[in-house]
């Protein structure tokens, strides 16, 4: 984290643009990178000067949205055929997909929403979009709004950084690592709650449904 965040600083202007697009592209993607490293760094490379604010915010947040974009599509190619292959569904079976496909109809907004602020489930959450054949109009919509809060916050953290630390790199990093922690913190609390509401309306449909059900006998 700290040689990414060092490396990404030291970028030249044009360069800066460039890379720091490429890899929120790849962070999109699901590889292996801290997506809000780079975000951070654009913040601090516009206090430094080297970057702008509204083609910094328009970069980061054009890398963050083609990324998902290209493994939205990815899911909606390829999900499916794998899920049908043989192997793959005496793991996954059909009716479970099928099961899967309703619940993600129903709750698909959410998800994908609240997917954008959880680095670790995030990449499944819009590979499974795809693969469930959610409407791209509306999987983009609910990702820009996400993006749209979560893009600016990282940009004016590593600008206020810069602001109160300038070249401290070591301090900059100790004092995003306990901001990473809170914000965490929240997010999962707020999936949680998020969370149980959904379990617990579904579980109120099944109730109602059955009785419904029982009448009829």
């Amino acid at each position: 984290m700290e040689k990414l965040f060092v490396y990404l600083t030291d970028l030249s202007s044009g360069a800066a643009y460039f890379i720091i697009l490429g890899i929120l592209v790849a962070c999109g993607l699901g590889f292996p990178l801290p997506e809000d490293i780079p975000l951070v760094a654009a913040g601090y490379l516009v206090w430094d000067g080297t970057m702008t604010w509204f083609p910094a915010i328009l970069v980061t947040m054009g890398g963050v949205l083609i990324g998902d974009t290209i493994l939205f599509f990815v899911g909606r190619h390829l999900g499916l055929n794998v899920l049908r292959q043989e192997r793959f569904q005496k793991i996954f079976k059909p009716k479970k997909v099928k099961r899967t496909r309703a619940y993600f109809r129903k709750y698909g907004d959410k998800l994908v929403f609240f997917a954008r602020f959880v680095a670790g489930f995030r990449a499944v959450a819009f590979f499974m979009a795809g693969a469930m054949h959610m409407e791209y109009k509306r999987f983009i919509t609910l990702d820009a709004l996400a993006a749209l809060l979560s893009v600016p916050i990282w940009i004016v953290l590593g600008y206020g950084l810069g602001h109160f630390f300038g070249d401290e790199i070591t301090d900059i990093l100790k004092s995003l690592k306990e901001v990473k922690t809170v914000f965490t913190i929240v997010v999962a609390v707020i999936v949680v709650i998020v969370l149980v509401r959904m379990l617990f309306k579904y579980k109120q449909t099944q109730k109602k449904t059955l009785a419904r059900k029982a009448k009829a006998l």
